[in-house]
């Protein structure tokens, strides 16, 4: 089954480092393995979309159980 698999991460601001939010990107990809092989380009793709940004911290993983909250 695909697409039940999220990045999770951590962007912090580049210009002021103590201000970060957590982030999920949902993957089209069947399990937290075939995410660790995706997750390093995917952040790449998203840091040049938001060069405002550094990313800390990632961990692939299941959704949440309740899809419409964000982390």
């Amino acid at each position: 089954m695909t697409g039940f698999v999220f990045l999770y991460f951590t962007a912090c601001m580049a210009s002021a480092p103590d201000t970060c939010d957590a982030k999920r990107m949902p993957l089209d990809v069947g399990d937290t393995g075939a995410c660790l092989h995706v997750a390093q380009p995917q952040l790449a793709r998203w840091i040049g979309e938001h060069p405002q940004y550094r990313v800390t911290a990632w961990r692939c993983g299941a959704p949440p159980r309740d899809l419409g909250t964000r982390i």
